[in-house]
């Protein structure tokens, strides 16, 4: 149980990456381009890049105004994907974490 508290802690107030990490992105031989834009709500990263199969991949992160993972997006040009979303694993965790609970007090 205490893991779990110290795992949805870390889920909602830590880092899960950080903005200045994707910019080695960039660097690698399968990335056509790492973008970077200020919003009213934080910073977006946009990443361009290659799959092994050739397939041209675009992820976009949103991050909070305290470089907080909101959202991983990626997109194929045929499907869109939610690689990560705070909200729904901080909820998931939380049920699952309630649930623990229950079934701990009625043993």
């Amino acid at each position: 149980m205490e893991n779990g508290i110290k795992s949805l802690y870390n889920l909602e107030e830590g880092h899960i990456i950080l903005p200045s990490e994707l910019i080695a992105n960039a660097k690698l031989p399968n990335y056509e381009y790492v973008k970077f834009h200020s919003g009213l709500e934080g910073l977006t990263v946009e990443c361009c890049c290659f799959l092994e199969d050739n397939t041209k991949v675009l992820f976009n992160y949103y991050f909070d105004e305290n470089d907080r993972l909101l959202r991983l997006i990626s997109d194929d040009f045929k499907n869109q994907e939610v690689l990560f979303d705070r909200k729904e694993e901080g909820e998931k965790l939380r049920n699952m974490l309630r649930n623990s609970q229950i079934n701990v007090v009625s043993k």
